[in-house]
Formats: C-alpha cells, sequence, structure tokens
C-alpha cells in the first residue's frame, strides 16, 4: 500500500484475504497459499504491521491492536497450510517433472545436490532434504518448505513455481557468492551458517537488484 493507508474491513475465505468493499460484494486482494506473512519490525513508525509477501509484491497491513495482529499471521499461515492440504490436482510424479523443468530446478538451489525433492514456494525454489530443514528452523516468515513428493499442491501454486525457478533466483541471490557457495557434502553447520546468510542477511544478493 506504500505510503497511503486505506482503511479496509478484511476476512479470509476460499484461501484468499478478501476486503469487504460493500454489505455483499468482497475483492480479492491476496491468494494465501502463495503469501509469506512477515511481522514488521522497527522500520515502521506505526504499530501492530505485518507484511504480506506474494509473487506480486510486498503489502503492509495494520491490525487495530498487537493481539489481533498475532491473530492474523497466526490464522494467514493456516490457512495457507489448509489450502496446500486439501488439494491433490495432479500426481507427484508429474509434479516433480514440472517443477524439475524449470531452469536450475535440477540441483538444490543451495547446494547443488542433484534431484531436490523439497521446495520454497514463497521463493519458487528446489532444495534438497538437508537443506530444507534449515530453512524450515528459519521460520515461515524466511521461508515456506514443501515436500514434491509428499505434500499436496495446487495447480496455481504449480504455475507460480514454474514462473520463477533456481536459475533466476540465484541470478539475485547469489550474484556475489564466491567462494562462499555449500556444496552437498557441507556439515549442517555450515548449511546453516550459509542459508542464513543469504536469505536472511542477503550477504551475496545483488546491489543492483531491488528485489525483496
Amino acid at each position: 500500500l506504500g505510503h497511503k493507508w486505506v482503511l479496509m474491513y478484511c476476512v479470509i475465505e476460499a484461501d484468499w484475504l478478501k476486503c469487504l468493499v460493500s454489505e455483499s460484494e468482497l475483492i480479492e486482494l491476496e491468494h494465501l497459499p502463495t503469501t509469506t506473512v512477515k511481522p514488521v519490525g522497527s522500520e515502521m513508525e506505526r504499530n501492530s504491521c505485518f507484511y504480506l509477501i506474494s509473487p506480486k509484491g510486498k503489502r503492509c497491513y495494520q491490525a487495530l491492536t498487537e493481539l489481533e495482529r498475532r491473530n492474523w499471521m497466526e490464522s494467514i499461515v493456516q490457512s495457507s497450510i489448509n489450502a496446500l492440504q486439501r488439494s491433490n490436482s495432479v500426481t507427484q510424479g508429474d509434479l516433480v517433472k514440472r517443477i524439475h523443468a524449470v531452469p536450475g530446478n535440477g540441483i538444490c538451489a543451495d547446494c547443488g545436490a542433484p534431484y531436490p525433492e523439497w521446495a520454497c514456494i514463497d521463493h519458487g525454489t528446489t532444495i534438497c532434504i538437508d537443506c530444507s530443514g534449515v530453512h524450515r528452523s528459519l521460520g515461515v516468515n524466511v521461508s515456506k518448505v514443501r515436500s514434491l513428493l509428499l505434500d499436496n499442491w495446487t495447480e496455481e501454486l504449480i504455475k507460480s513455481m514454474e514462473g520463477k525457478g533456481n536459475a533466476i533466483f540465484n541470478t539475485l541471490y547469489e550474484c556475489n557468492v564466491g567462494s562462499a557457495k555449500i556444496l552437498p557434502t557441507s556439515t549442517r553447520d555450515e548449511r546453516s551458517e550459509y542459508i542464513k546468510a543469504k536469505y536472511t542477511d542477503k550477504l551475496y544478493h545483488s546491489a543492483d537488484s531491488t528485489d525483496a
């Protein structure tokens, strides 16, 4: 919403965050299965705010109280999880083939291990099981991790993944990685240090990009 704040009455319905524009009309704002929720830190003067980060960009929302902010964030995360668990629109074999066909997705986006079976759906990348454990430990505000073999996927989420991929993502997030890049043989501690630097601190991120 930039610097212009607009009062909205919102609800979560059918996997979407929607805004009430009249007594009988709702408009869709955010498709929650492809959205990451993140608390706003000290950079925002207003209290009780949170970000919703989606393929469309990053928007800031403000709840009325800190308690309501926590409730909204928990409800958004749970709605996303429920949507992914309900869907079973494609077979796992077809899913893996489609996701791995995206440039760069045949190897882990972080360590380069072949045939990754996990994905970060907010980043649009594939990762191996060892790196996925580190991503999970960082929390859903950094990475939303899903299994290509165990979890259910919506067609919309698959198409979102197909529009991104490891090659595109790492062009930005490993632009300045140099010799710091980890390997499939790297230890848990090495993976943890590298992934935190890459995703949380953005140490290897392209300085010329405005990507978040």
